[in-house]
């Protein structure tokens, strides 16, 4: 997993704090991709998507998360707005790009997960996260996880069945990413 390039995963693990379950297969010797085996089950769904969240670096996480949200409802113009502006700024990171997603993340609201997706993009640590007419104020590390966390974590279905076959998806849409795959680009490369 080359954009996932560590030996273990104890530098991800430490990031944030998995379940029980979760802790119970998941150890900081393991590889990353033996911790993604040993997560990618129904009763460890969401730990194995703080799991993508936290290990791949942003522009990467966010065509994760985007690429999982192309079958989610879009509520509203602004949802259909926050997915375009989300994968302009994934294809070209620009500040112009980042505050819009900021703008967009404000008027969506995070019971949405667009809006959640847009506060990823804004809460990336490329730029401050106050108007820009105050001074810079960067946002705590990982934040950016928190809201892919968000974004993804919204659509985990409740069936059983359901949810076997999105751990599934997040698994191998992950997989793809961390391999160097940008899937919610295809098509424009």
């Amino acid at each position: 997993m080359k954009k996932i390039p560590f030996e273990t995963c104890a530098e991800i693990l430490s990031r944030f704090e998995l379940s029980e379950a979760g802790a119970a297969v998941a150890l900081p010797e393991m590889t990353p991709a033996d911790a993604v085996s040993a997560l990618s089950t129904p009763e460890t769904i969401f730990d194995l998507i703080n799991f993508f969240a936290h290990a791949l670096p942003p522009r990467e996480g966010l065509c994760w998360a985007l690429t999982l949200l192309a079958d989610a409802p879009k509520t509203s113009p602004d949802a259909v707005s926050a997915r375009n502006t989300v994968r302009v700024w994934i294809d070209e990171p620009t500040e112009r790009t980042r505050r819009r997603c900021g703008d967009l993340a404000d008027a969506i609201g995070t019971e949405d997960p667009f809006g959640w997706l847009c506060n990823a993009v804004f809460w990336n640590g490329s730029g401050s996260i106050v108007t820009p007419d105050l001074p810079v104020v960067l946002p705590q590390p990982y934040l950016h996880a928190k809201a892919l966390f968000g974004a993804v974590g919204l659509l985990a279905p409740l069936d059983d069945d359901e949810r076997a076959a999105f751990v599934h998806r997040v698994r191998e849409t992950g997989l793809a990413v961390a391999g160097g795959a940008w899937p919610c680009l295809e098509g424009e490369r």
